[in-house]
């Protein structure tokens, strides 16, 4: 075998580990991004799934219905009208639309810098539904009472009959009333009735 200087073995030169370095920090970049990946999307299946009440896209368990208030009249109510639970009123309903899902729907506490003095239940309608929802609080915007209330009614029930004082044009429905009546408590289990769970 002759001597001099150093041969390489068959195959290449040996690794060069100031070159293997580059290759190990992409490989551990692609690691981590893979990770943050899924970490986010966990994160975006669990969010959808979280409370209806603190919000995101909610999948209602029972069809949900808006509609016109034609007429009231005190309890006890005869065939035919229903009791609305917030005024022990008697409702006579008209047409209206029927929701199955929501974009958003989320209990908002009092903030006094934009004059909301109770909780709030804040609702997204998804695009389909939002136009409807405006053509029927147009109308009834311009109403006199009762016909200026929508009802939201579920399985035959009033959840809430809130009187419309304006078009809602942008399906984001916030329904309020009283700091009395509208607490934490019963904006919390409004949510609840609408959602159905």
């Amino acid at each position: 075998m002759p001597h001099g200087p150093y041969q390489p073995a068959p195959g290449g030169p040996p690794p060069n580990r100031s070159r293997l370095l580059p290759h190990l920090l992409l490989g551990l970049v692609f690691v981590i991004a893979v990770v943050a990946v899924a970490a986010l999307v966990t994160f975006r299946v669990l969010r959808d799934q979280e409370d209806p009440g603190t919000g995101g896209p909610t999948v209602l368990s029972r069809p949900v219905r808006f509609l016109a208030v034609e007429k009231s009249e005190p309890g006890p109510c005869k065939p035919g009208l229903l009791s609305d639970p917030s005024s022990a009123e008697c409702l006579q309903v008209g047409s209206g639309m029927t929701i199955g899902r929501v974009a958003d729907i989320r209990v908002r506490p009092p903030d006094a810098a934009r004059g909301r003095t109770s909780h709030v239940v804040a609702i997204s309608l998804i695009r389909q539904d939002a136009q409807t929802f405006a053509t029927m609080t147009t109308k009834a915007a311009q109403a006199q009472p009762p016909a200026n209330r929508i009802a939201i009614v579920a399985e035959g029930r009033v959840l809430s009959a809130p009187a419309v004082t304006s078009p809602i044009t942008g399906g984001e429905i916030e329904i309020t009333g009283s700091a009395s009546q509208f607490t934490k408590e019963y904006t919390e289990g409004l949510v609840r009735r609408i959602t159905g769970r």
